[in-house]
């Protein structure tokens, strides 16, 4: 899911630099402070775990391979603003010592995989929540891991517009390739996951029911 360095252009890159600081910067005033003092070890545990989990690929055909991301539960425990700047982090952190990624696409992927994705997924929850739970964030899971792999797609389908010599693959072919298993492995395996981790915090004590 992730974008790679030498995908996208400044032209898309810049940009995306552009939006993304200001909301970052605002995500963290806003989220992280001393009032959220109490809610930081496992804010902090999730989103470490998060590092792992997008570290471990899932093959997929084609020759590629996809991965969790593990921040729509942040969305669904807090808010989009709270996955934002995690997602944020372990991007970076990916970026510098993984070498996955890559810092100059770095605001591309936060607002794809930290944002719309996490976004789309709290929406969710908050709409289904009242009829289940557990439903309600394997829904949320799903939906935002659909909407994060449109996003890059897309993203990458611009870049093709644009100039087709960062991105020789077309839209069509870009999109088909991302969300044929986003749809039918990896977003059913984010519910699951964030069915699952919800279930084990509540279990530890370390939440209320959601």
């Amino acid at each position: 899911m992730h974008v790679p360095d030498g995908f996208l252009s400044p032209r898309i890159t810049l940009p995306a630099w552009g939006a993304a600081a200001p909301l970052l910067w605002w995500a963290a005033r806003r989220n992280f402070g001393a009032r959220a003092a109490e809610s930081l070890p496992v804010v902090g545990s999730l989103t470490a775990l998060a590092f792992v989990v997008q570290g471990l690929m899932i093959p997929v055909p084609g020759g590629t391979s996809a991965h969790l991301t593990g921040v729509a539960l942040l969305a669904v425990l807090y808010n989009p603003g709270v996955a934002f700047v995690c997602e944020s982090l372990v991007l970076a952190l990916q970026a510098l010592v993984l070498g996955a990624g890559g810092l100059t696409v770095l605001g591309v992927n936060a607002l794809a995989m930290g944002l719309l994705g996490p976004g789309a997924a709290w929406l969710v929850y908050r709409g289904l929540r009242r009829l289940s739970g557990p439903a309600a964030a394997f829904a949320g899971a799903y939906a935002g891991t659909q909407v994060a792999t449109l996003a890059v797609a897309a993203v990458l389908g611009l870049q093709h517009r644009l100039d087709p010599a960062f991105m020789p693959v077309p839209f069509p072919v870009v999109a088909a390739a991302m969300m044929a298993p986003s749809l039918t492995v990896l977003g059913i395996v984010e519910g699951l996951y964030t069915v699952a981790t919800l279930a084990v915090l509540r279990r530890a004590r370390l939440l209320g029911a959601p």
